[in-house]
């Protein structure tokens, strides 16, 4: 090894030095050296780049004087009113008409519905208008090497975003993500990326942070290795007496039962749904009452995406609204 290169590693780990804890110096020094080990990485090039980011996470957040309704506790109507919008409809037929070959092939080869595909990228960043402003390389830094409760997780998906942009050839420090590290018009987390992603467009590179047709086909390729069912049901409205409501749950539930179990305990399962088809009940919080309803697999499958059910549930019924005003301007 050369004496200039020598000097810079030296140089730059004395800037993490000084300008971190010394916690987070060793964490990062030893992520480094796993990284440079498991994966030939070089020691140099990653002790460059981790002296140009910010990895100390600020002790108090700046106060705001407007509170926001924070999504995990907003009730169902607050929440499906963010992203059910005339604004978001009319910009998702307009992505529906101006790439309708894609998403076709998406749906052909992956048996994913064009509308489920549009209302995901809907949902996610508005058609990629809204990707992030957040360096991802930062945001998983500061994750990864704080105090974080799941700073493990971040760790290994901090290790799939360089995995990553070295595989895509794509400069980590000029990517840009949410405020939890997820990238590009779907929103995918590293990991994601590197096993879902797909080159849809056949220019040699999978790229999801410009090209739509890459997104769809990622999109529709996540679901499809989730065990999506070709063109299955996803939800209906259901009444339940006060002794079945504990069995619809908040959070994701997934389909173990079948209509027959169902039927048996008195629930009144429609009479079109075959015995043999496995169901769940779920619940969504509205101010006064909770809305009720009978969710197949796909739904299930929705929630893989995001484990909120009101997500699943938004993404089903703007699905619907979008197929509708696709087919009506396109007869």
């Amino acid at each position: 090894m050369s004496i200039f290169i020598i000097f810079l590693i030296f140089f730059s780990q004395s800037i993490f030095a000084q300008s971190l804890p010394a916690t987070n110096f060793q964490a990062t020094h030893d992520f480094i050296n796993k990284m440079v080990k498991k994966h030939h990485f070089s020691k140099t090039e990653l002790v460059s780049i981790f002296s140009q980011v910010n990895l100390i996470v600020a002790e108090k957040k700046p106060k705001s004087s407007v509170k926001k309704p924070k999504p995990k506790t907003m009730s169902w109507d607050e929440y499906r009113s963010l992203f059910i919008t005339n604004s978001r409809i009319k910009n998702g037929v307009e992505f529906w008409k101006n790439n309708l070959e894609a998403l076709k092939r998406a749906e052909k080869k992956y048996k994913i519905p064009q509308e489920i595909i549009v209302a995901i990228l809907g949902i996610e960043t508005n058609y990629g208008e809204n990707q992030g402003q957040h360096l991802a390389l930062e945001t998983l830094a500061r994750l990864s090497f704080g105090n974080h409760r799941r700073k493990n997780f971040y760790q290994r998906e901090l290790k799939e975003f360089l995995l990553m942009s070295r595989e895509n050839t794509l400069a980590p420090l000029l990517i840009k993500g949410s405020y939890a590290g997820a990238m590009g018009y779907g929103q995918f987390i590293s990991s994601s990326y590197r096993y879902y992603a797909v080159d849809f467009d056949f220019d040699g590179k999978i790229d999801l942070f410009s090209s739509p047709v890459d997104a769809i086909g990622s999109i529709a390729n996540y679901f499809d290795k989730h065990q999506w069912h070709d063109f299955g049901p996803y939800a209906r409205p259901i009444t339940l007496t006060d002794s079945q409501l504990k069995y619809a749950r908040s959070s994701t539930n997934k389909p173990k039962k079948n209509a027959k179990y169902w039927r048996d305990k008195g629930f009144s399962i429609d009479g079109d749904i075959n015995n043999e088809t496995k169901l769940a009940f779920i619940k969504l919080p509205q101010d006064n009452k909770s809305e009720t309803w009978l969710t197949y697999w796909n739904f299930y499958i929705l929630t893989r995406y995001n484990h909120d059910n009101r997500y699943a549930m938004t993404a089903f019924q703007l699905s619907d609204i979008l197929k509708q005003q696709f087919n009506q301007t396109n007869p």
